[in-house]
């Protein structure tokens, strides 16, 4: 059997280790997690763009040939395979919860911390020059502690910094996740899978909008497709290649139809968090990602090397990018050579700019940030003893 110990759906890297003596990366998810931060920039880019060319009097016709949005759901689906494979020398051990929250909050946290921070700071600047109001206390301290809160007013209960709904997505499946660690590993992918599904239930139930009715959605069914497709593989799972391909175009071809309009429709984002959503983005994602790890892991094509290595950095992508489409917008506004460019010429320089902060912060900022934390936090927490613990459903 194959163990992957990965470290998360946005930030971290997919490696081999414990009874497996290669040390090869499992490039087909690394590919996967870049490809998602792709898709969730070009989208906002071409957002960006529309408003620019509005702005000039320009009419900007958005690619409608993916579903951008989706690359969100694409995040949440890894994530729940991840995190099987990331736990899999936890599950049974004392002590287990608190090293998983430890190793979560070590990759999630300071990097969103640090883009909270910098976004209030542009929020206070342009609130002294007359801008969008400040946010409250109360709506910053719930930013920083990944609790949904109405902060703009509007029932959309996203964070101060917006793409943080996403987060608090993650860190409520880690916090399930964290309570069942504990058990033999069977009976904590059950268990997990169990509370996402009653969560569910309780949510259509549930006042909205409200955070109960925001941690409720559908859409936190993503994770569990993602659990399924992690227990399968940890099972030896493997499917012909027949079998495989049909899977993968299938899925990508439910993925490019979007048939309820989610991402490319009149239904908005935050809306279509709902069971269209989990339909026509995390069934085909999942079944997209069994294609790829139900089998033996083919060599890495050569085209595909820089997307892999991107998905090394898609966590400082996902979170900076909108820094990059700030700068841009306010180069165009500015400069005189922007005016008169083409609408996709501008996607294209946005995304391009987006690379270049992202690969900046990921080398110099958010590696060597999250590695003195763990490092620090690690000689405050004794190890987890090597002793599994009794039927650990290996």
């Amino acid at each position: 059997m194959t163990h992957y110990d990965v470290g998360g759906g946005m930030e971290g890297a997919v490696h081999p280790v414990g009874v497996v003596p290669t040390r090869r990366t499992l490039w087909t998810v690394q590919a996967m997690r870049g490809i998602a931060a792709l898709m969730v920039v070009i989208g906002h880019s071409q957002s960006a763009a529309g408003r620019l060319m509005a702005a000039s009097g320009e009419h900007f016709v958005r690619s409608t040939v993916m579903p951008w949005g989706a690359g969100v759901d694409l995040f949440f689906v890894l994530s729940g395979f991840i995190m099987v494979h990331a736990s899999t020398r936890l599950f049974g051990r004392q002590g287990a919860r608190s090293e998983f929250l430890r190793r979560r909050l070590v990759r999630i946290v300071p990097l969103y911390w640090l883009v909270t921070t910098l976004f209030l700071i542009l929020l206070a600047a342009a609130a002294l020059k007359g801008g969008d109001p400040f946010p409250g206390m109360g709506a910053i301290l719930a930013s920083y502690a990944f609790f949904p809160a109405d902060t703009y007013s509007d029932g959309r209960f996203f964070p101060v910094f917006d793409l943080g709904w996403t987060l608090n997505y993650e860190m409520f499946f880690y916090t399930l996740f964290a309570l069942v660690v504990p058990l033999a590993r069977r009976r904590a992918l059950a268990a997990v899978g169990g509370l996402l599904s009653v969560a569910v239930v309780i949510g259509m139930f549930a006042p909205g909008p409200s955070p109960l009715w925001f941690w409720t959605r559908p859409i936190i069914l993503d994770f569990g497709l993602g659990l399924i497709v992690g227990a399968l593989a940890g099972r030896g799972v493997r499917l012909s290649r027949g079998v495989r391909m049909v899977l993968a175009l299938v899925g990508v071809g439910l993925l490019v139809a979007d048939p309820f309009r989610i991402f490319n429709g009149p239904v908005g984002i935050t809306v279509g968090n709902g069971w269209p959503r989990v339909l026509c983005a995390g069934l085909p994602i999942a079944a997209i990602l069994a294609a790829a790890v139900l089998g033996p892991e083919p060599a890495t094509p050569r085209l595909l090397r820089p997307v892999s290595h991107l998905g090394d950095a898609s966590y400082s992508l996902y979170l900076f990018h909108p820094f990059a489409l700030i700068v841009t917008e306010k180069l165009v506004q500015k400069l005189a050579f922007a005016r008169g460019v083409e609408g996709w010429q501008l996607v294209l320089f946005m995304v391009a700019v987006a690379l270049g902060i992202a690969l900046c912060v990921h080398r110099w900022i958010e590696r060597p940030m999250t590695a003195e934390l763990a490092r620090r936090l690690s000689r405050a927490v004794p190890p987890l003893p090597r002793t599994v613990a009794a039927h650990s459903g290996e």
